[in-house]
């Protein structure tokens, strides 16, 4: 083993001082010795690398008992780091940092791991050579040295650190290339070790031509992390030698954006102008890389470098790696958060390397739902389902989709005729909406219908046939299906309609099946209970122990329908007897839903797919302060002008503003609505937002309704509300939008 004093540099402390750092150390198992070549600076560097804790203990701030621990690891498994590498460490103290995990021992490596192996690539069992690996009919590795500029605390091959492994001669390399020149199926070398870079240029030299100079072989791959752990190497000399290979590929290891240094960009540019393609090849790290936005930062740098990012690794279950590794699932949910959200060329490929020589599999998100002769159902990178035909089992010959002008426009819906105390038409839309949406219809310069639903509903619209209709039915009667009605007919009839379809309004309106909808969804709801007959309250009596009071409500009714003043409960007497007075009322279950003490905020949504957007939000609250908590019942619309205060969104704290986009967009997704909706919140007691209602057919009176009221907050006009919907609308069934005319007006 070589003894010598070595004495180094590095620029990187608090305040920029310069330290020297001296020591006495003896060389690790495999590490580089002194290598002669021309450009003496990257060996210069090479030799001045960090090379025990004790070399930076200082720097690191190790407290005394940390010091020993890691001492204990030295022993086992030997530490190098260059001092460039070194720098890239932002906190130096913090042992969570991305870049010292690396670099820097820690005590977890001494705790092995029940399914972790020494060698569990079975590397030894595919090797016919010694310095040669064979698993795979038309590529070999070929390992040149056991030496690194830097250990990597994740590495493969730490197995070699605890062995005195004897560097290979150039006898024995030109050894494991007899064994190749006999098998003519290898046409790919990969020169690995430790890393080839480590070695006299030179000697590096000699070892490539002897590969190129075996006839099949027609693909040379490098292995290195010379451009991320020390760029320097990359000098002309090399470069020189490099570039008279043309069969040559270079494979490099950046794990972590702040390794995508401009040094480092710049030792890749000096390969890539030699022609040499270069391929990255990242593990993933539990801490330093296993999160989407890192994952997606770094290969969007390294596309910038023009480095493709190739394979994303499952960090192999070597001894003394086991806190470096993830679930397998978490690459998995990687991919899936970049698919979509960054260009395919910043994806890489996520490879478990098999146990045992069984080879790289590899791993992705599942978006294939179900297959059928006649075609596939496939999920986008949004989860949205879509049908996909086999070429060579559809036979069908279509006419190309032509946009359709849409010249006639009918409006559906329930007129309210009576001015009654109960609720039973509370929805429903008075004649001066009507009039409005028709003025504003008629100003496109489209035709427009009316149709109200009753006895000769369908009769009229097949006797005049709109080529669209804008539909804000409520449906008749209190089941759960009332506001299906009209869509299942207008599609019963062929004929396009706005908003969404019959299934969605069917779930919205049912308040329990949307709460397990988005519960499902992962969407912040309040807690819910249900009873169906006035017996079932008795099982209710100790809810009040789980939270203080309650809003109790009609199961499937709208936002305007069943909820009073009296319907906050605050103990079990008062929910025994409203609830008992709504099963009676409304002949459906009631819901029992946790009351949310904080403000009441309304969310419009417009658009389809990726395409939907929120126009607007507004806060709801009294006009007058109380000390009773704001409940938006029937009582306070009715009288909404006296009762009421509506706020523009930012009297809505950022924070919560931007978790409520977040949970409407996703609501509006997860129950596919469409063209447009109004999705109503409320906090809980930390501030959170959970939603309460789900309107898929928002009240479009341009005096008193909810989304009017909060696009005008925004500063939009009910004219352009109404165009936005029907543009929505149009140019999800492909009608033509004639932009530049009255339709844009």
């Amino acid at each position: 083993m070589l003894k010598r004093r070595v004495t180094g540099q590095i620029v990187k402390s608090k305040g920029d001082v310069t330290m020297n750092v001296e020591r006495k150390s003896e060389e690790e198992p495999g590490g580089c010795k002194d290598l002669v070549v021309q450009d003496k600076n990257w060996q210069a560097a090479s030799r001045h690398s960090f090379k025990s804790i004790d070399d930076v203990a200082d720097l690191l701030m190790v407290c005394p008992q940390e010091y020993t621990r890691l001492k204990e690891v030295e022993q086992v498994y030997h530490m190098r780091t260059t001092q460039y590498y070194f720098s890239l460490i932002e906190t130096h103290y913090d042992p969570a940092d991305p870049i010292r995990r690396q670099c820097i021992p820690a005590p977890e490596e001494l705790m092995d791991e029940t399914h972790e192996t020494i060698d569990p690539l079975g590397e030894e069992k595919t090797s016919p050579n010694p310095y040669l690996v064979h698993r795979y009919p038309d590529r070999a590795l070929l390992l040149v040295t056991g030496r690194c500029f830097m250990y990597c605390r994740h590495c493969t091959r730490k197995r070699l650190w605890r062995e005195k492994t004897s560097e290979p001669t150039l006898h024995d390399i030109a050894g494991a290339l007899e064994y190749v020149k006999s098998h003519a199926e290898i046409r790919e070398i990969i020169v690995s070790g430790g890393d080839p870079l480590t070695l006299a240029t030179a000697r590096l030299d000699h070892i490539l031509d002897m590969v190129s100079s075996i006839p099949h072989i027609e693909v040379i791959r490098i292995g290195t992390r010379a451009p991320v752990v020390l760029p320097q190497r990359i000098d002309e000399y090399l470069c020189r030698t490099l570039k008279k290979y043309e069969k040559l590929w270079v494979n490099i290891q950046f794990n972590h954006p702040r390794e995508v240094t401009e040094s480092a960009a710049q030792a890749c540019q000096r390969l890539q102008r030699c022609g040499i393609p270069l391929s990255n090849q990242s593990v993933l790290l539990k801490g330093i890389n296993d999160d989407p936005h890192v994952m997606r930062e770094l290969c969007q740098k390294l596309q910038a470098i023009r480095v493709r990012p190739y394979y994303l690794f499952q960090c192999d279950p070597v001894l003394g790696t086991w806190h470096f590794r993830t679930s397998v699932e978490k690459g998995i949910d990687i991919l899936k958060h970049l698919r979509g959200y960054t260009s395919g060329m910043c994806i890489p490929t996520f490879v478990v390397d098999g146990i045992d020589g069984k080879g790289k599999v590899p791993l992705g998100p599942n978006y294939l739902v179900s297959a059928s002769p006649q075609g596939i159902v496939l999920e986008n990178y949004k989860g949205e389902p879509f049908f996909y035909y086999n070429p060579e089992n559809s036979r069908q010959v279509r006419a190309p989709l032509k946009k359709i002008k849409v010249n006639t426009v009918g409006i559906a819906f329930n007129l309210k005729r009576n001015d009654k105390v109960d609720d039973d038409e509370e929805e429903y839309d008075e004649i001066e909406t009507i009039e409005q949406l028709k003025k504003e219809i008629e100003h496109c310069g489209v035709k427009t219908l009316l149709f109200e639903q009753a006895e000769n509903f369908v009769e009229k619209i097949k006797a005049h046939r709109p080529d669209f209709i804008l539909n804000i039915t409520e449906g008749i009667g209190n089941t759960r299906s009332r506001e299906s009605q009209v869509p299942a007919m207008l599609e019963a009839l062929k004929i396009p309609y706005s908003g969404s379809d019959p299934i969605a309004l069917g779930v919205s309106l049912d308040k329990y099946l949307t709460h397990a909808f988005l519960s499902q969804a992962r969407i912040p709801v309040p807690g819910m209970y249900m009873v169906s007959r006035p017996e079932e309250i008795d099982s209710l009596e100790n809810i009040f122990l789980t939270y203080q009071s309650f809003i109790m409500k009609p199961r499937w009714e709208g936002s305007s329908k069943g909820i009073f003043s009296k319907s906050l409960v605050r103990d079990f007497a008062q929910l025994k007897m409203q609830g008992t007075a709504l099963l009676a009322q409304y002949r459906q279950p009631v819901l029992i839903e946790e009351f949310l003490p904080h403000d009441e905020i309304t969310v419009g949504i417009c658009g389809n797919g990726h395409d939907a957007r929120v126009i607007g939000m507004m806060k709801i609250g009294p006009r007058q302060a109380s000390n009773d908590p704001f409940i938006y019942s029937i009582e306070n619309k009715r009288q909404w002008q006296k009762a009421v205060a509506y706020y523009p969104q930012d009297a809505i704290a950022e924070e919560v503003r931007a978790r409520v986009v977040e949970y409407a967009l996703k609501a509006f997704s997860a129950l596919e609505l469409r063209d447009i909706a109004r999705i109503d919140f409320r906090l809980d007691k930390d501030n959170v937002p959970k939603v309460i209602d789900i309107n898929p057919l928002p009240g479009l009176s341009p005096l008193y309704s909810d989304l009017p009221i909060l696009y005008r907050l925004h500063g939009g006009s009910y004219r352009q509300l109404v165009r936005m919907l029907l543009k929505a609308a149009f140019t999800r069934y492909g009608f033509r939008w004639e932009t530049g005319s009255s339709y844009d007006t």
